[in-house]
């Protein structure tokens, strides 16, 4: 014991050539601890850089929050949440069970301060403006890269770069929506306003109960459960190791670093280390006696064979924040936002409230064949922004979480920002925005 000290979840190792010299591992240029969509664009532009890659995920990738979303690739989601007008509305919503936004009350010091940061955000002007750009950097350079990667025809994901509609049913709420847009043209994300037949020419789908959309042409949308098979495939093929089912329960330490993952029954040495297990990432680096401003925001999503009049293109529900994606074989509705822990008990409600609100808007809202229901952990920070940063206790640790809604659509800037910030280069945007402090 001179020269190995064991903590809780930590084994800390006082000369790491011993520590080799008496295990026989698999030694990585980096191990990824999470196989959502995060860690996969994190190993797809590590390998790109000719690293040995290792991609451990607690339980099927298949499975992840990655899975259940809307699929939406959308730089129109550069305003975060934060708003005086969201704060006026939660409070109304609190008390509605089909609402979406629910806070479940709860005494955690950590939920608390969260809110507390969240409300405060909301009431300053200069903080939200910041997370604004800051997302916009992301969500513009990951368009980019999906662009360029889908691009080759052997991607199956039902890529389509057919545009976004926000819609809305009241006039007001409508013509409320072009400050909004106003500030994103600024930022060259531009919407075309539709209203009336000119709105129903575009989308026949839609009833007469909506009355105008602001449709954003540069917003995508792809499948993420089978982007996510076809980017765990082709890492595989490339040499990255996915090993699934493989929750890490500690960290080898040594010297202000982290040298390699504790599992079960095996460890893997790496050079350096990613975090990109989403809400539960605060829980992963307790031990490591970090403190990460992530807490759990549920959200669900129904999937279903497509009905036979479906949308042409992803529409939002902006005044109910439901959100329609149809694929070639598939559709799905999504949504709703509960703060309610990892609480994993399955709420019908919300199913029926998402149904609920595509049968005002659309003329075919759902089908009943081949319907499978979904609920999964969104990994919400109180500003809107990820955490891409360098940790500061630990000099090869990386942290790549904290994506709220948007992680498909902010995965690749993400995964090519690692592999910069790992590789020592300059990054491809300004980094700042996304520092742990």
């Amino acid at each position: 014991m001179d020269l190995i000290t064991i903590y809780t979840g930590v084994i800390k190792v006082k000369s790491i050539e011993f520590f080799y010299r008496i295990m026989d591992r698999n030694k990585f240029d980096v191990v990824i601890v999470g196989g959502g969509v995060i860690g996969l664009f994190c190993a797809y532009y590590l390998n790109l850089q000719g690293k040995s890659v290792l991609v451990l995920e607690k339980g099927e990738i298949m499975k992840s929050c990655s899975y259940g979303n809307c699929g939406l690739i959308s730089p129109s989601h550069a305003f975060p949440l934060n708003s005086p007008q969201l704060l006026l509305k939660a409070a109304k919503w609190v008390f509605q069970k089909d609402s979406p936004f629910y806070v479940r009350p709860q005494w955690d010091k950590e939920f608390l301060s969260w809110m507390f940061d969240f409300a405060k955000i909301s009431l300053t002007k200069n903080q939200r403006v910041k997370s604004m750009h800051g997302r916009h950097g992301l969500l513009t350079s990951s368009r980019d890269l999906y662009g360029e990667l889908l691009a080759d025809s052997n991607w199956n994901c039902n890529w389509s770069p057919s545009g976004i509609h926000f819609v809305f049913h009241k006039r007001k709420c409508f013509e409320e929506y072009a400050k909004k847009d106003d500030i994103l043209k600024i930022l060259g994300v531009a919407a075309q306003p539709l209203i009336s037949s000119e709105l129903h020419d575009m989308e026949p789908s839609l009833t007469e109960y909506a009355y105008g959309s602001w449709y954003y042409p540069m917003d995508a949308s792809l499948n993420p459960g089978e982007l996510l098979m076809e980017l765990s495939t082709k890492l595989r093929e490339r040499g990255v190791q996915i090993i699934e089912n493989s929750p890490v329960e500690g960290w080898l330490e040594s010297n202000g670093g982290l040298f390699g993952v504790q599992l079960a029954d095996s460890e893997y040495l790496a050079d350096n280390v990613v975090l990109a297990t989403g809400s539960v990432s605060p829980k992963m680096v307790e031990n490591l006696k970090l403190t990460l401003p992530v807490i759990p925001g549920k959200g669900y999503s129904i999937t279903m064979k497509s009905p036979n009049v479906q949308p042409k293109c992803p529409i939002i529900f902006d005044e109910h924040k439901v959100v329609a994606t149809p694929w070639k074989d598939s559709y799905r509705l999504g949504g709703t936002m509960e703060f309610s822990g990892h609480d994993s008990s399955f709420n019908p409600h919300r199913i029926e409230n998402l149904k609920t609100v595509a049968s005002k808007y659309l003329k075919e809202p759902y089908s009943q064949e081949h319907v499978s229901n979904w609920f999964g952990w969104r990994p919400m920070t109180p500003d809107g922004l990820p955490i891409i940063d360098r940790s500061p206790r630990h000099s090869n640790l990386f942290l790549a979480c904290g994506h709220n809604m948007l992680g498909l659509s902010m995965a690749p800037a993400t995964g090519k920002m690692i592999s910069e910030l790992i590789d020592g280069q300059v990054c491809h945007i300004d980094p700042q925005p996304y520092s742990l402090n």
